[in-house]
């Protein structure tokens, strides 16, 4: 019984408390930090700060105009207005002022609270803005997002997999007349990633994907050209079609007519669709038929490359490709590449790569040029305790391997050397079986070989020899390497190379 009573006398004092609290703002005692653009008065209640006063007034009409939250920050800071708190004006400050009844005269009581509805008191305090250009600036709220987002281009759009719930990170982003930062996040996990931060996590991945679509872009699509058939000039008219229907889709969104999910769905489908065509256009070129084949194609890429290489320019020439593109084709370039991307933030807040996925129809394009041996397989090679890449090429044969090598003296110095045949046995290479070269020896699954000093590794060949197509990978491959030859000192101190 002792304890029933004391409960409700808790729930009585508990009332008591709640409306004398009521009661307080009702008279213009508001509980908390006094809002800028007011103080708090002797008699405790709140009054209006003709100093500041105007300042409220400006970030109101500046909203109207169409100003961002950071836009007007930046207006002000350009303009050394005092901010309320002690560092610059910010986004958060702009948006709280913006949010916030007070300067209409009302209070809204519990609005932090999850778990309580809040209370509105009405007329509590002297108004500094009028309810109608309260009530305008919160229907011009949904126009200022809408337009602030959709008409920033987000490199990484749709890419950006939140690491701890696994949902899309939306794009935002700030600017104004100095600077431009434009961030993705994750508002549930309260997660966010700088858009320069990724993309110097992911340059590396980048610049591979700009090599891959420079190389195919020059030495392979120019036999699409050639091709005059109905077949191709069919696809050529589609992909044309395709990317005019995208343009249109952005202009929609742009305008506010499409909401975001519908835009992003889309334009995954239109993408698809692109790449699709471009894995047709692929399908449809037969290098046996036309005037290049694949030796003559990989051979002129490697004398491009090695000659860039000799100046130390070919990182460079990637990077300008990437650097050089607008925001709208970078965007564009990523979305053919990359399905999704998730990153998580060390302790020092740099990011690292946790899982990237490709697109499936970039996969299958790469299958298709691979198949076609005009796409090689990236390899590691040591030299001196040093590695170095190197391109390996697996679907050419014997003629076109030595057409590869004529192709290529025309232009540079180099050396083939015969690292001998080694047997398949359906799960690794056999170090007892096979035709081995005196130059080389396998052991510990690598083949180790020597070359001078003045030779530089460019091109790795594995031809496989099937010993029967209907059983079990059952083969001897041949592997060879090419090098350049570079005058060095005319030195003979010899590399060891794995």
């Amino acid at each position: 019984m002792l304890t029933v009573l004391s409960q409700l006398e808790i729930e009585i004092v508990s009332e008591r408390t709640k409306f004398g609290l009521g009661g307080a703002i009702k008279a213009g005692h508001i509980p908390g930090p006094c809002p800028f653009g007011y103080y708090r008065d002797s008699d405790k209640t709140i009054k209006i700060d003709i100093s500041t006063k105007d300042i409220v007034i400006r970030i109101y009409q500046l909203y109207l105009e169409g100003k961002s939250y950071q836009q007007i920050a930046n207006i002000l800071n350009d303009e050394n207005v005092s901010s309320p708190v002690k560092s610059k004006w910010g986004d958060s400050t702009i948006e709280k002022i913006i949010n916030n009844r007070i300067y209409m005269g009302d209070f809204e009581r519990y609005k932090k609270d999850k778990n309580r509805e809040s209370e509105i008191y009405m007329n509590v305090v002297p108004p500094i803005i009028s309810r109608a250009m309260w009530e305008d600036t919160q229907n011009q709220k949904g126009k200022n997002q809408r337009s602030y987002s959709r008409h920033r281009v987000y490199i990484f759009f749709q890419k950006l997999i939140c690491p701890k719930c696994g949902k899309i990170m939306t794009g935002k982003g700030a600017a104004g007349k100095k600077s431009k930062y434009m961030y993705y996040t994750c508002e549930k996990c309260k997660i966010n990633f700088n858009e320069d931060n990724i993309e110097e996590t992911l340059i590396d991945y980048i610049l591979d994907f700009i090599e891959y679509d420079y190389q195919v872009n020059k030495f392979f699509y120019p036999l699409l050209a050639e091709k005059k058939d109905d077949e191709a000039k069919e696809i050529e008219k589609e992909i044309k079609k395709y990317k005019e229907q995208k343009k249109r889709l952005i202009k929609v969104y742009k305008d506010g007519i499409l909401e975001m999910e519908d835009f992003a769905e889309d334009i995954n489908v239109i993408d698809k669709k692109l790449a699709e065509l471009k894995n047709m256009q692929i399908d449809s070129v037969d290098l046996v038929k036309e005037t290049y084949n694949p030796a003559h194609l990989i051979a002129h890429r490697d004398i491009e490359k090695e000659s860039l290489l000799e100046g130390n320019k070919y990182k460079e020439k990637l990077l300008n490709l990437w650097v050089l593109k607008s925001k709208e084709e970078k965007q564009d370039f990523i979305s053919r590449f990359i399905e999704s991307i998730a990153l998580k933030k060390n302790e020092d807040n740099t990011l690292s790569i946790e899982k990237i996925n490709f697109r499936s129809t970039f996969i299958e394009q790469v299958d298709k040029l691979y198949e076609k041996g005009v796409v090689d397989i990236p390899s590691k090679i040591e030299t001196s305790g040093n590695l170095q890449d190197i391109s390996t090429s697996i679907n050419l044969n014997n003629k076109q391997v030595n057409e590869y090598l004529d192709e290529l003296k025309k232009e540079m110095n180099i050396n083939y050397l015969d690292l001998g045949k080694y047997h398949f046995n359906g799960e690794e290479f056999d170090e007892t079986e096979g035709i081995k070269s005196e130059i080389a020896t396998y052991k510990d699954k690598a083949i180790s070989f020597k070359i001078k000093k003045n030779e530089k590794p460019i091109s790795f060949f594995a031809i496989k020899e099937m010993k029967n197509y209907l059983a079990k990978p059952d083969y001897n491959v041949n592997f060879s390497v090419v090098t350049h030859v570079v005058p060095l000192n005319n030195t003979k101190k010899k590399n060891k190379n794995k």
